[in-house]
């Protein structure tokens, strides 16, 4: 054994010798005299020295494509890069101790051969280390080599992601991997032979200190700094930040890699990784954390990339047949990390493929076609099949169960910037925001997603409360009003854009459009597809100068000036299709300053039914104390409607001013929209209603929910035991709600007739001072 492992090192010289450094042509071969002095006792010291290396082109060829990183180079950070590499044999193992001087890897351009579009460019800014023990013997341990109490670690990582000439910086990032009881083995799989990884018992560390955007040019050809810490002085917002990011999972299971994609050559990887007892953390002013992550990752046909060709161009395409994601977020805290929990929210995904719903995403080089050469644009097909997702609260579970979601699309991702301070060198012109009237082409500051007819659907069956396979039951109608439907069909067009930095400290800002279309969402709806459905509907959504942030309140999402356009074409009762309809609803929103907020925690003990707030003055009222425990989520919503001080357009007696707050029913309709007879509730706005401030409007319309998964009292209806009580309580899904406002006021209500026009029939209507309360707790009929 002795002379093997004396033997292993010297051959693995010259492969470790390039893959731990980037300075191999400073290496020279031993020559006899030298290998007669190699000691296994002693072991082997190498040290390199040197300035890195370069290539115009390196290609990677499959099926008649080929995948090129132009201009790629490593080189040391400054003067002369040195690296150590010490090699010796203890206790069976063989070891090997690697480090580095700072080094920067660089690819001038990523593309694929035949176009003229990019990937863009990076450059990323690191430190490598190493520290391992190997001995030979895999799993079985006789063939393969296993892996033991060893370290690969990246430190002092910043790396710059450029697109057209602006960058995508990520600073003070890490990565530290952990090997225990790992073993590579080279099997037999079901293409072929396969490398397999068995991670054993497997740590991996990850820290990001901030994610920031550099938006100050818009050259192309523009070098990129060659230090870490001078991209800064170019634009003044690089310094803002997404937030902070860190990760402990500790892994477990398997990955096995293998040639041949989904056809011809390829590559075939098929995961069977779990995580368990695992760390995830995302930091703002507050934090969004998992204190006890876990879950597994599974594929049995395993995901595949092939490089293809269509009418298109030449793209990089990822597959599955099949993939399930199953994972647990314990111990979720939204918020100040003092906060009571949330509980733990699970997720049990499952991605298959059903005939034509499939499941892969095919990457091109270049994004949206007025956002220059460089970019990412991808086609995309998913279909998500029987899964769910569950809320467990102090102990009591609750399933959104027989989730499902299919479609197809097509999204681009760009560094984009508006030319709002001027016209320059990148800026895309343009303020057209609605998508309808074909002339949409407006950008903004940031990292802009593209969206282009996502033809998509979902559903799911029900709730289930206490067990997964617990009888199915209504109340997902209660989340209708944060906009979640129990079904909803659509098609999407649009952009959002992002920006580092909240409206205080790190977060995001944001910038969107949203144009929803031939859609269909159900308020609500039985397992035989029948209910209450918005058909035939559109809707387009605005926002303006929004951020999202996580502080001490929680989850914070902030509309900045948002205006919108629902336009239901049939509420129909039943059928989705061919239901009786109720005629047409149109709901136009103009809004300034509105919020919604989640936070960890849900109602605690309050009183059902009556409004004390101890559990013997809740009795003596009439009321029942509940102590729904201390994990929940709760939500608050907050809308501030915005009068409109003028009407720039109407038709028929009817203002059309797309930044409005408007009610429009319709009913009779001879023909299309507009030929029935309507009732309009016109220019509605919130107020707070302060005499000596008529224009403070900061209060706004709340609707403020607990949610939790809670016992509740239920009397039986019918038969021999009716008027008692279940026993003994039933879980449900309890919503403790409170809806409340200062004033509101709608300047008029019309009649409106399609040949005789608009007449006012009220004029200055107010609504003052509301406080309503409800507790609703959605159990199962049975």
């Amino acid at each position: 054994m002795r002379r093997y492992l004396l033997v292993l090192p010297l051959f693995l010289l010259s492969l470790l010798s390039v893959l731990l450094s980037p300075l191999a042509q400073a290496l020279q071969a031993l020559d006899d005299a030298s290998l007669a002095g190699v000691s296994g006792q002693n072991g082997i010291s190498l040290e390199t020295t040197g300035g890195g290396w370069s290539a115009a082109s390196v290609n990677y060829s499959q099926d008649g494509q080929t995948l090129s990183l132009k201009a790629a180079s490593s080189q040391p950070q400054s003067g002369s890069a040195t690296a150590t590499t010490e090699i010796d044999v203890l206790g069976e193992q063989l070891q090997i101790e690697h480090g580095s001087s700072p080094s920067v890897l660089s690819v001038g351009n990523i593309e694929m051969a035949g176009s003229n579009n990019s990937f863009g460019s990076f450059r990323a800014f690191y430190t490598l280390g190493a520290s391992l023990k190997l001995k030979g013997g895999g799993a079985s341990g006789v063939s393969g080599f296993a892996v033991d109490g060893s370290r690969l670690s990246l430190a002092d990582v910043t790396f710059y992601y450029r697109d057209n000439g602006f960058d995508l910086i990520v600073k003070g990032m890490s990565f530290d991997t952990y090997l225990n009881n790992a073993y590579v083995d080279i099997v037999s799989g079901g293409s072929g032979a396969e490398v397999k990884l068995d991670l054993g018992s497997s740590r991996f560390v990850a820290a990001i200190a901030g994610i920031g955007l550099d938006l100050a040019h818009g050259d192309p050809t523009a070098g990129v700094a060659v230090t870490p810490s001078t991209p800064d002085s170019r634009d003044p917002n690089a310094s803002r930040s997404f937030g902070k990011l860190n990760m402990d999972l500790h892994l477990g299971g398997s990955i096995s890699i293998g040639s041949g994609g989904a056809s011809g050559e390829g590559l075939r990887i098929k995961p069977n990784v779990t995580i368990g007892s695992s760390l995830f953390q995302y930091q703002d002013e507050g934090v969004l954390r998992a204190e006890n992550f876990a879950g597994t990752l599974s594929s049995t046909s395993g995901l595949t990339l092939d490089l293809e060709q269509d009418g298109a161009g030449s793209y990089a395409k990822i597959a599955f047949q099949d993939l399930k994601l199953n994972t647990t977020l314990g111990g979720l805290i939204m918020g100040n990390p003092a906060n009571q929990k949330l509980g733990s929210l699970a997720f049990d995904l499952n991605f298959i493929d059903q005939g034509s719903k499939q499941n892969w995403l095919k990457l091109r080089a270049g994004g949206t076609s007025n956002s220059g050469l460089s970019g990412l644009s991808a086609d995309l097909s998913w279909n998500l099949a029987n899964s769910s997702v569950s809320l467990t609260d102090n102990g009591n579970s609750l399933w959104f169960s027989g989730l499902r979601t299919n479609g197809t699309g097509q999204f681009s991702l760009d560094l984009s910037k508006s030319c709002a301070a001027g016209v320059s060198p990148g800026c895309y012109a343009g303020s057209q925001s609605d998508m309808s009237k074909g002339t949409y082409n407006g950008h903004f500051d940031g990292l802009r997603l593209g969206m282009s007819n996502v033809n998509g659907s979902y559903s799911f069956d029900g709730l289930r409360v206490g067990s997964a396979s617990a009888p199915l039951q209504g109340g997902t109608e209660l989340l209708v009003l944060m906009e979640i439907f129990p079904a909803y069909e659509f098609t999407l067009n649009g952009q959002l854009t992002i920006q580092p930095g909240g409206s205080v400290g790190d977060g995001l800002r944001y910038n969107a459009d949203f144009y929803v279309s031939e859609a269909r969402a159900a308020i609500t709806v039985d397992e035989t597809g029948k209910g209450l459905w918005l058909s035939g509907s559109s809707y387009d959504m605005h926002f303006r100068d929004g951020s999202l942030d996580i502080s001490n309140n929680g989850v914070e999402l902030r509309k900045g000036t948002y205006w919108s356009k629902l336009d239901v074409g049939d509420v129909r009762w039943g059928d989705r299709v061919v239901g009786t309809s109720l005629g047409r609803i149109m709901l136009q929103r103009y809004e300034q300053g509105s919020t919604l907020a989640l936070s960890s925690g849900g109602a605690g003990a309050l009183c059902v039914g009556g409004s004390d707030s101890s559990a013997g003055a809740c009795a003596s009222s009439g009321g029942r104390w509940e102590d729904r425990g201390n994990e929940g989520v709760s939500a608050k919503l907050k809308n501030v409607f915005v009068r409109d001080s003028s009407i720039e357009s109407a038709v028929n007696g009817v203002a059309t001013d797309e930044k409005r707050n408007q009610i429009l029913w319709e009913t009779n309709r001879s023909g299309g929209n507009g030929t029935g007879s309507q009732l309009v509730i016109d220019n509605f706005s919130t107020s707070d209603g302060d005499p000596n401030n008529p224009n403070a409007n900061t209060y706004g319309f709340n609707a403020d929910l607990n949610l939790d998964v809670a016992p509740t009292k239920v009397k039986i209806k019918s038969g021999a035991n009716a008027g008692s009580t279940v026993t003994p309580d039933p879980l449900g899904f309890a919503v403790n709600g409170r809806i409340h406002f200062k004033e509101i006021n709608v300047e008029r209500l019309q009649n409106v007739h399609p040949t005789g026009g608009a007449v006012t029939a009220m004029y200055g209507i107010k609504a003052q001072n509301a406080d309503i309360r409800t507790n609703l707790t959605a159990t199962p009929i049975n």
